[in-house]
């Protein structure tokens, strides 16, 4: 991998997650009347960067399929057994994260619930039954929002539950490529592959849409060649589709016409994608004076993304005790920019904590496993040698 695509891997992903960070933080900010009324720079930056929610989840989707989709493919030619392995790697990868955030969840949301009752947000609409511990299994078994509602306040774990299932769906569709397996297991692989795509598409168009754009970003990772050769083009070509989007594809219109949203964000993909292939064809380089920087800001992001939302209800049904239940209405006041600053920092810094804990000790997490199999597959042998003797001495006798 080229430094310059290293580098921007590194900096897409922190950027993706800060960028859902702030739109969550926006409910401290009223901006009703933002297209009615003049307001100051501050208010319309805000307006402008706190609204690209859709395009970093669609972002966070491309990314994980070029990386791990492009993984599947080099294994698959290859042509050795790798199926084990690779789950045992992306399985530990979400669960080590997903399980504390649950958690940290779960008892964030018990505390403010019990010392902000009067907010009005932990009794929301849309959280009914969402604190009933049986959405914690629901969550586990990765159904949220698909055949089942969230887990408390952590509505974004669903692309959590996409994503896993993007994992096990994408080497199973393509496992009668891989030619060191029988051909029964190809075929079994395949069709159980298409039966899972169908059943979990049933529910909503948002997962086989994801899925569209998770694989663009595998095919990214094998393509022959870009679309555009020149990376300042390319990147100027997905900013201008970022920003088209995010200026157009909302609002009452976008609730009429909801197959404009998938729209956009396929063309967002194309766009990414397309960047990321520019980026591989691109000279090594040297270092960039931003990589370190880049690197630690992304070494939590998936930590910050899973953990954000509990700490930005925690703060609103905090402000709403305090400053009374319909503050976040008004326009915004100096304490209404002081609280979300702390919001930021707060996620930030508890983010920051919480991976050390549990993102950064993934390759621990994996190593462990993988010996653990590989124990396995020892005293698998030795029994097996063992019967073998056993029945070499029987017929001597």
């Amino acid at each position: 991998m080229s430094v310059a695509l290293s580098d921007f891997i590194h900096a897409a992903r922190w950027i993706a997650a800060f960028a859902v960070l702030l739109a969550h933080a926006n409910v401290l900010i009223s901006l009703s009347d933002i297209m009615v009324v003049p307001h100051g720079p501050l208010v319309y930056v805000w307006w402008f960067v706190t609204a690209f929610s859709h395009q970093a989840v669609t972002v966070f989707f491309a990314l994980s399929g070029f990386l791990v989709g492009g993984r599947v493919f080099a294994a698959i030619e290859r042509q050795r057994p790798f199926l084990r392995a690779y789950f045992v790697d992306r399985v530990s990868r979400i669960y080590v994260v997903l399980i504390p955030a649950l958690a940290l969840t779960f008892a964030l949301d018990a505390v403010g619930r019990d010392l902000f009752a009067g907010a009005g947000v932990y009794e929301l609409a849309g959280l009914q039954g969402a604190y009933e511990p049986s959405r914690i299994l629901t969550t586990l078994a990765m159904q949220q929002h698909i055949w089942a509602g969230q887990a408390g306040t952590n509505g974004p774990l669903w692309s959590l539950a996409c994503e896993f299932w993007y994992y096990l769906l994408f080497p199973l569709l393509l496992l009668p490529f891989a030619r060191c397996y029988s051909e029964t297991a190809r075929l079994a692989a395949f069709f159980a592959g298409a039966l899972l795509l169908l059943l979990l598409s049933l529910p909503s168009s948002r997962f086989p849409v994801g899925f569209a754009i998770w694989t663009m970003g595998a095919l990214a990772a094998r393509a022959p060649r870009p679309l555009l050769r020149g990376k300042y083009l390319s990147f100027g070509l997905f900013l201008a589709v970022v920003i088209v989007a995010r200026l157009v594809v909302r609002g009452p219109y976008v609730e009429a016409h909801p197959v404009l949203r998938d729209v956009a964000a396929a063309l967002t993909a194309a766009a990414f994608a397309n960047l990321l292939t520019t980026l591989r064809f691109c000279e090594t380089g040297s270092h960039s004076r931003h990589m370190g920087l880049n690197r630690r800001l992304a070494d939590f992001s998936f930590s910050l993304y899973a953990t954000h939302m509990p700490i930005v209800f925690f703060f609103w049904a905090g402000t709403g005790h305090i400053f009374g239940k319909d503050w976040h209405k008004l326009l915004p006041t100096l304490a209404h920019w002081i609280a979300a600053a702390s919001l930021l920092l707060v996620a930030l810094a508890m983010a920051w904590a919480f991976s050390r804990a549990t993102e950064a000790r993934t390759p621990a997490l994996r190593r462990m496993l993988h010996a653990a199999f590989a124990a396995l597959d020892r005293r698998a042998r030795l029994g097996e040698r063992s019967r073998w003797v056993g029945q070499g001495r029987a017929e001597r006798l």
